[in-house]
């Protein structure tokens, strides 16, 4: 029943399965066992519908919106009545240690997804918003552009991120805007070249968008595309002047999908493209005297 959308080569085990559940005329199931051909972790995130999760020999009804998370090496299942919609993934173990950032929130990360979560209702923005990410994952596998491995590992983290904060400790005072700001440069600073949306600095941080923009609007005069754009230009012209690179290679080295894009992101920029630039850089350099021998 699951669609398979990531599946690495021989001896590389990173997957990630991610299946529409798309209001079906008739009940649906999963069993799960602690058997090693079936480890992994599962996840449900319903978006409408009811059903009964089971863990071990003891059942309970849900309804969405709501989230399940069963871990891996659990024993357990999941029936969805007829009409139910949302989205179901597994996620095997070598995809979850990659899934988790690198971050002060490892730790704490890592312990909540190792907890179930037995149908935790949740409002239905935050729903939506979860499908998405899920989606974006099953959309970047079928493409099969450059990034792809990367591009679902970040999402995938977002996923995990937002089931751990429906299980997490007490939501935190508001953090000041000069930290807002601090953080968010140092997030653009390690996510610039994965193309992340605004939105997704906002729900890393733990905040709305439209906060997010007025914090980094109001310190920096600036909005926070703006900053992450800037970011991406200064590596560009880096790569442009130290770098052999093509320059479709330098706009994939960036995240780019696409180079014709990447010309058109960079001549809105810097008022020249990329190829135009490089030559400049290299006529500049070449009348500009090596050393005081030089010099007359």
């Amino acid at each position: 029943m699951i669609e398979q959308v990531m599946r690495a080569g021989p001896g590389r085990a990173l997957d990630v399965e991610v299946d529409d559940i798309a209001g079906s005329l008739s009940a649906a199931e999963w069993e799960f066992s602690a058997e090693r051909r079936q480890a992994g972790a599962h996840g449900f995130v319903l978006a409408s519908g009811s059903g009964t999760v089971r863990l071990g020999g003891v059942a309970s009804a849900i309804e969405g919106p709501c989230v399940i998370w069963l871990p891996s090496g659990i024993t357990g299942g999941v029936r969805l009545e007829a009409g139910a919609r949302g989205v179901a993934m597994t996620v095997s173990d070598a995809a979850l240690g990659r899934g988790v950032p690198a971050s002060s929130i490892s730790a704490p990360l890592r312990q909540a997804i190792d907890r179930p979560l037995l149908g935790m209702r949740i409002e239905s923005a935050t729903a939506r918003a979860m499908i998405r990410d899920l989606e974006d994952i099953r959309r970047e596998a079928l493409e099969d552009l450059p990034g792809m491995r990367e591009a679902i590992m970040n999402r995938l983290g977002l996923v995990l991120i937002a089931f751990w904060r429906l299980d997490s400790v007490p939501i935190q005072p508001q953090a000041a805007p000069r930290v807002l700001v601090q953080n968010f440069m140092q997030l653009v600073e390690l996510n610039a070249r994965e193309q992340w949306r605004v939105a997704d600095y906002a729900r890393v941080m733990g905040i709305s968008s439209d906060r997010l923009t007025t914090a980094i609007r109001r310190a920096t005069g600036q909005s926070p595309l703006e900053l992450v754009h800037g970011r991406l230009l200064q590596d560009a012209e880096s790569l442009l002047e130290r770098s052999s690179l093509q320059v479709r290679e330098v706009a994939d080295a960036l995240g780019f999908r696409d180079a014709g894009y990447f010309n058109r992101f960079f001549s809105r920029l810097k008022g020249v493209p990329p190829g135009r630039f490089r030559q400049q850089v290299r006529i500049s350099s070449m009348r500009e005297p090596d050393s005081f021998a030089a010099w007359p």
